[in-house]
């Protein structure tokens, strides 16, 4: 090769290398391995097989592909944890882990646009697009008017029932950190919905975020004089109080007859 071909391979696009796939069958950081049983899907399975123990977890079907790599390594080491001894933080952990665990599945239930399943007390699956409204731009329109862009939280249509908007703060299932999810009302994704209410009961939401609860007398004070202070400065205040009472009911009804 002259020397010319050699400055010509210094130039040249290096081939893309071949993405390794990990394997559905077995953990990538443990002995742990996996089975799948399609009658299975919303619980698992854990035996302990070989000389060694080495744990076997059997998942629903449905999570035997890449995108549940997290779930099965989040599952695997709960099969590790749940082998040794009970001892009070190891119960703990079992639980935190279990629970991460289908967080997760959750998560990649909804981004799926899949039913997810059962979630009450996990981490609940974030799912901004509704059908009229996408809360990911309101929330970003109001931080930034009105907190000049300084609050991080995630927000969610809200899976009640009921259908009341409210602020909780739970443990993210990927990096354990605490974090404030908004969740809102269904009642608010209607057609007959102006942007100005979506956008007041984001922003009476983050306000909850920016002004927590007090503590007066022994008793929890939600909306103090503080908050409702803060909550007139939104623009279009009376105009969306107004349609929370008049309208919001209205649309609850229908949205639970159609249940």
């Amino acid at each position: 090769m002259g020397l010319f071909d050699f400055q010509l391979d210094l130039f040249q696009v290096k081939k893309e290398e071949r993405k390794k796939i990990a394997s559905s069958e077995f953990s990538t950081k443990s002995l742990v391995s996996f089975r799948y049983n399609p009658r299975l899907r919303k619980s698992i399975r854990c035996s302990y097989k070989g000389l060694f123990g080495h744990p076997e977890v059997t998942l629903p079907s449905y999570m035997k592909g890449e995108e549940f790599l997290l779930a099965r390594e989040i599952v695997a080491e709960w099969a590790l944890c749940a082998n040794k001894r009970k001892t009070e933080n190891n119960k703990k952990q079992i639980k935190e882990l279990l629970d991460r665990f289908w967080g997760v599945v959750d998560q990649v239930l909804a981004d799926q646009g899949q039913k997810t399943l059962d979630s009450r007390g996990r981490f609940p699956p974030i799912q901004p697009k509704g059908t009229y409204y996408d809360l990911d731009q309101v929330l970003a329109a109001v931080n930034e008017t009105y907190f000049s862009g300084e609050l991080e939280c995630r927000i969610t249509w809200s899976r009640r029932f009921g259908g009341l908007s409210f602020h909780s703060i739970r443990k993210d299932p990927i990096t354990e950190e605490p974090v404030h999810v908004i969740s809102i009302s269904r009642g608010y994704d209607t057609a007959n919905c102006p942007l100005y209410a979506i956008a007041g009961v984001v922003y009476h939401e983050c306000l909850h975020i920016k002004i927590p609860v007090e503590q007066k007398n022994g008793r929890r004070v939600v909306h103090g004089r503080e908050f409702k202070r803060c909550e007139k400065k939104y623009i279009f205040y009376d105009e969306w109080m107004h349609w929370h009472k008049t309208v919001l009911p209205k649309n609850l009804r229908a949205y639970r007859s159609k249940k």
